[in-house]
C-alpha cells in the first residue's frame, strides 16, 4: 500500500508545480542514471518545432478558464457548485 500512496503523493506534487518547476524536475530526472531510462521510455524524443500542432489541440488551448488548481480540486469545485445550485442534501 505504501507504493500506491507514494505514487499518489508524487502525482499531486507534480500537479501543483508551475511549468517552470516541471521543466526543472524533468531536468533533474533526466540527469539521474536510473530515472533517465524511465523518462526516455515515456517520451523518447521531443516533438520537433517544425511539426504542426493538431487542429483539435489548437481548439482546446485557452478554452478552459478557472482557478490555478482546477485540475487538482475539480471535485471540490463541482461539489461547491452543486451545493450552491441545489443546496446541501446531507
Amino acid at each position: 500500500m505504501t507504493a500506491a500512496r507514494d505514487y499518489e503523493d508524487m502525482h499531486h506534487l507534480v500537479d501543483r508545480l508551475s511549468p517552470r518547476q516541471v521543466r526543472r524536475l524533468r531536468l533533474l530526472v533526466t540527469q539521474d542514471e536510473e530515472l533517465a531510462q524511465v523518462a526516455g521510455a515515456v517520451s523518447p524524443e521531443q516533438p520537433s518545432e517544425d511539426e504542426p500542432v493538431p487542429e483539435g489541440l489548437i481548439a482546446l488551448i485557452g478554452s478552459i478558464q478557472g482557478p490555478a488548481d482546477l485540475a487538482e480540486r475539480h471535485d471540490d469545485y463541482l461539489r461547491e457548485r452543486m451545493e450552491r445550485r441545489f443546496g446541501n442534501t446531507e
